[in-house]
């Protein structure tokens, strides 16, 4: 389980610093298996929004960019990001500022164009292992905020090796609990109060496993908006578990597994036919995955519509 240090400590009060932290919970039984520093290196990077963006005279892959920053004028900024374009906020490397890995950001040319700093994807600040593009940040973020204090770093991605007698942890709340216990802190839990159901639509379930799933519950949910964006702290706190932000929809679906430790997964109910079945694979099924590839299933748990 790999779960976010700011997370924990919002959940549970403690006083331990992230060491003993650490030491306690390997020391208990919950052994730590990394560790991994997030927020180290990003002196002089900024918010950044892109207000114009034309090719580069000289390079058919390089774009060149004039960027706010909060500064008195605009920078020019040579990008080869494919997802750079005007209105796009990311963030920005200064001049004088050292990256991760001991990447020193000056002024530059680039093919014959000035390039006042660095536009910058999560990799590149050791944020993510995510090299696609720049760094996309929300709309609202605001220009030439410390990068790190908007997305609340410094942070550490601790990874648990965890043995089956231990499920209760691989949930947030399960480990809290620990950690409260460990440490003589007092629980800062999520306010978890039924919600009625708003609408009449309902959907048959059938349970054809028995002792395998003796319980599986669901809702339907109408008029979500699926463009809605996923809001920076779950997407921040998702990144730093090891899940990557996809929509809305699904995030929520994956945050409240990691917090309650509860597997939960979303249907587009325009998509089902018939009831849900909670049932063992057919011989010789087929399942395709997400990449397009297919595997043969032998047995496994399934959860499928008619």
């Amino acid at each position: 389980m790999k779960f976010s240090e700011r997370w924990l400590r919002a959940l549970v009060g403690v006083g331990a610093d992230r060491d003993a932290l650490v030491e306690g919970l390997t020391m208990a039984g919950l052994e730590v298996e990394a560790v991994t520093a997030l927020g180290a290196g990003l002196d002089h990077v900024v918010i950044g929004a892109i207000i114009e963006c034309q090719p580069h005279p000289n390079a058919e892959r390089l774009r060149v960019c004039s960027v706010e920053a909060g500064l008195a004028v605009p920078l020019q900024i040579v990008c080869g990001a494919p997802n750079a374009r005007v209105g796009l906020k990311a963030p920005l490397a200064l001049e004088g500022a050292l990256l991760p890995g001991g990447v020193p950001i000056r002024a530059v040319e680039l093919r014959g164009v000035r390039s006042q700093g660095m536009l910058c994807s999560a990799r590149e600040l050791a944020l993510d292992s995510d090299a696609s593009g720049l760094l996309e940040l929300p709309d609202d973020a605001p220009v030439g905020q410390a990068l790190a204090e908007y997305l609340g770093l410094p942070d550490a991605s601790i990874e648990l090796k965890l043995t089956p007698n231990r499920a209760d942890c691989f949930g947030m709340v399960g480990l809290a609990h620990d950690v409260a216990a460990l440490f003589g802190g007092a629980t800062r839990l999520p306010d978890c109060a039924p919600v009625p159901a708003q609408g009449v639509r309902s959907r048959a379930m059938q349970l054809q496993a028995g002792e395998a799933c003796p319980r599986y519950c669901g809702r339907v949910i109408e008029d979500l908006d699926a463009q809605a964006p996923t809001p920076l702290w779950m997407a921040e706190r998702l990144r730093r578990a090891g899940l990557r932000p996809i929509s809305a929809i699904v995030d929520v679906g994956n945050y409240v597994m990691l917090e309650l430790g509860q597997p939960l997964h979303a249907f587009d109910d325009a998509r089902l036919d018939g009831a849900i079945a909670v049932r063992r694979a057919h011989v010789g099924e087929h399942l395709r995955l997400l990449d397009g590839s297919a595997v043969e299933l032998d047995g496994q748990l399934v959860i499928a519509d008619a």
